[in-house]
Parts: C-alpha cells; sequence; structure tokens
C-alpha cells in the first residue's frame, strides 16, 4: 500500500470515529485529532500468510499505548515500506483542550498486499470505525441518554 493512500484512510476513518461519537457522547469534540497507538493487539502465533511481517519487540504492556501523536507521527510508525497493520480499530477515547483523542488498536501482522487487509467491505481498510467504550448498561441515546467519554473514572 501506497503512503498516501494509507494517510487518507487513516485521516478518513479518524473524522468518522468523531462524528460517530458525536452522537453518543456528552462532551463537545473537536475536529482536531490526536493518535493513541496500541501496538500488537492481535494473537499472532499462526504461520506467516504472503508478506506478512510481525515486530514482537514493539509489544507494549496491557493497556500502554505510544502518544499521543500527531497524524504524521502515527503514519510513520504504522507506514512501513508499503506495509501496514492488517486490520486497525479506530474510536474516539477522549476529548482534551483542542483535540479529540482517538485510539488505534492495531494487528501486530503487517502487509502491504490488499486483499490481506480486514474490513474491505467497509470502505477503507485495513480501518473499522468503532464507538467509543459504551458505559455499563447503556443501551441507547433514546433509552439511556448521551454519556461522558470518561465515564469509567466516575465509577
Amino acid at each position: 500500500m501506497d503512503r498516501s493512500t494509507f494517510e487518507v484512510r487513516l485521516r478518513a476513518a479518524a473524522q468518522q470515529a468523531v462524528q460517530l461519537a458525536r452522537q453518543y457522547v456528552r462532551e463537545a469534540l473537536p475536529d482536531e485529532v490526536v493518535f493513541l497507538v496500541y501496538p500488537n493487539q492481535s494473537c499472532d502465533e499462526n504461520p506467516r500468510v504472503g508478506d506478512e511481517v510481525v515486530f514482537p519487540d514493539e509489544s507494549l504492556p496491557e493497556g500502554r499505548h505510544h502518544g499521543p501523536w500527531q497524524a504524521d507521527e502515527a503514519l510513520n510508525f504504522l507506514w512501513r515500506g508499503g506495509k501496514v497493520p492488517e486490520w486497525i480499530d479506530i474510536s474516539v477515547q477522549g476529548v482534551g483542550a483542542r483535540c479529540t483523542i482517538i485510539g488505534l488498536r492495531c494487528c501486530g501482522r503487517f502487509t502491504g498486499e490488499e486483499d490481506l487487509l480486514y474490513h474491505q467491505n467497509k470502505g477503507g481498510p485495513p480501518f473499522s470505525v468503532k464507538s467509543p467504550y459504551l458505559p455499563t448498561g447503556w443501551e441507547s441515546v433514546e433509552a439511556s441518554g448521551r454519556f461522558s467519554l470518561d465515564w469509567r473514572q466516575q465509577e
């Protein structure tokens, strides 16, 4: 995958994640974003397929991440000479004074082969836009109302 295609998909997925989160959360979410990158979030013990490579030395302890990074910093880490993580779950995690904080939970297998990327049917592989973490017992905006992104600290 070329870097410009990956960048376009990252920026589009980030914008979609912010738009989705705005439907659920109380906080005003700025359009400006920063990224928290969680590497190696997959089980990568199976034999490699095609051009897959892994970087096990880049694993971080549970809950730890790189960043907050601007888009270029995240791109520099995730795009590796034409190879990118096979899947990346993207969701809003928080809000700062001037930016929305987006989490990127990344597969540990990297590939440059488009057909090995997950989420082909969602228009921007390898990205899958997810909602923010939902509060325990939350049903819907209609039934439960909007929630705060920091609901876990309030429990």
